[in-house]
């Protein structure tokens, strides 16, 4: 989609196409004497390294205009891939808008992408379950638990950190969701974040849908979004430490105990009541 070449003032050079894998290309990158990761080199006007930018597309050509002082060779190869693993259900209309440059800068592309991606899934399906927290202070020899209260107070950190695991370079959730094929074609997006119901912090899942799914798709979609939960969400969410003034906290949507639920919207009440005042920091 996007030809990229990258020179160095050493006379190192890469050409690559992009997407690609970010890991790979900056391996690549070193190879050939490119020291710097692909995130700390801007498209223009850097200061120790060249970058080419180029294509045979239409698309490609269009898409180059996107691209500010400020963005990097990792933002290049972010774009090219949002538009590259678009949903079939957008693709006419996400490149008719593209050839005709209704996309000034890359936040509105991916903004745009992800309004009609969930416009294409009229049918929203919310899941929710409890949220474990384990806070490493620096001082302790194990993680302390923290409860409801200090997980709302860092609420806005803690959607930032999950959000994070699902830009899209990592792919739409939804790709960890497809084994039942009925579930596969119904399901638009996945997009796991956080709810504050009643002053305790919950996760939820919102899955836009085509079409009501059967009772069987249902319960394989639940069990899938289990899955997800329990393995750590995506790339591993739950291992990446989120910073507060408390020390690194690590969140889970999965906990083994027998309080642990994963509900629809219309099942929640039943499960909040019992679990209000939980303990922990």
């Amino acid at each position: 989609m996007i030809k990229v070449k990258i020179a160095n003032k050493n006379g190192a050079e890469l050409e690559r196409e992009l997407p690609t894998d970010i890991h790979q290309l900056y391996h690549d990158m070193r190879e050939a004497g490119i020291s710097r990761p692909p995130k700390n080199i801007l498209l223009h006007d850097d200061k120790d390294v060249e970058v080419t930018l180029s294509s045979d597309s239409k698309i490609g050509n269009r898409l180059l205009r996107v691209f500010g002082k400020n963005d990097t060779l990792a933002d290049a190869n972010t774009v090219a891939f949002a538009v590259s693993s678009a949903r079939e259900e957008i693709l006419t209309d996400l490149e008719q808008n593209i050839v005709h440059n209704q996309y000034l800068i890359k936040e509105m592309l991916f903004d745009d992408i992800k309004a009609m991606t969930q416009a294409a899934g009229p049918v929203k399906l919310t899941f929710y379950c409890p949220l474990v927290g384990q806070l490493d202070d620096g001082e302790c020899d194990e993680y302390i638990e923290v409860g409801s209260g200090f997980l709302t107070a860092y609420q806005d950190q803690i959607e930032l950190g999950i959000a994070d695991e699902q830009v899209p370079e990592m792919g739409d959730m939804a790709q960890y969701l497809g084994d039942n094929p009925g579930v596969a074609d119904k399901l638009m997006p996945a997009v796991w974040t956080v709810e504050e119901i009643d002053g305790r912090l919950l996760g939820r899942i919102d899955c836009h849908l085509k079409e009501l799914l059967t009772p069987d798709e249902m319960a394989d979609l639940r069990e899938e979004i289990l899955g997800q939960c329990s393995d750590g969400l995506g790339e591993g969410f739950e291992q990446r430490p989120i910073e507060t003034d408390e020390g690194d906290l690590y969140v889970s949507y999965w906990n083994s105990s027998d309080d642990y639920f994963l509900c629809t919207e219309d099942e929640l009440d039943e499960h909040l009541e019992p679990h209000q005042g939980m303990g922990g920091i």
